[in-house]
């Protein structure tokens, strides 16, 4: 089942212990619900989107069944591991919205790149030739690194949250 949440609109000052956001969840390129969340450490709320053609409480159950299929997602906190949610997916898919907006401002002021022989991505102002987000040898610093905005932004993503 091909899931997507758009339009996420995020309110930093308003969430106190869950994140304080609407979106527009798509079920298979299609507009079904909005859901969100009031920040307060509520569940989040579903109700069916206005473009919603399709049957929103049929849509709806299957999207709820498609994650009561999946595996449980292991933990730390219990053996048998926690049953996947809908909530819980919409939180990550807030939490991946919120780190790829910081990386596009980060970006927009700053050089970020990685250092081969260090752990972590570091900034500078200073842009050095364009490198393709290659590994490339700096012969002057002695050092192998690789610009995160010379890279697709999927990839520097991807590095930039592991880091």
């Amino acid at each position: 089942m091909k899931l997507e949440l758009k339009a996420i609109k995020h309110t930093s000052w308003a969430s106190h212990e869950t994140h304080c956001f609407q979106a527009a969840l798509y079920v298979e390129g299609k507009p079904v619900a909005v859901v969100g969340n009031d920040g307060q450490g509520g569940c989040d709320y579903e109700y069916d989107h206005p473009k919603c053609k399709a049957d929103y409480r049929v849509t709806m159950k299957a999207v709820h069944d498609y994650f009561k299929s999946l595996p449980k997602e292991p933990s730390e906190w219990s053996e048998d591991g926690f049953a996947q949610q809908l909530e819980y997916w919409c939180a990550d898919q807030v939490n991946e919205f919120l780190i790829s907006r910081e990386l596009k401002r980060k970006m927009k002021s700053h050089v970020l790149f990685q250092l081969k022989s260090k752990d972590g991505v570091f900034q500078t102002k200073y842009h050095p030739t364009v490198t393709k987000g290659e590994w490339v040898i700096n012969k002057q610093a002695g050092v192998t690194r690789r610009i995160l905005n010379d890279m697709p932004f999927d990839e520097a993503l991807v590095i930039w949250m592991a880091s």
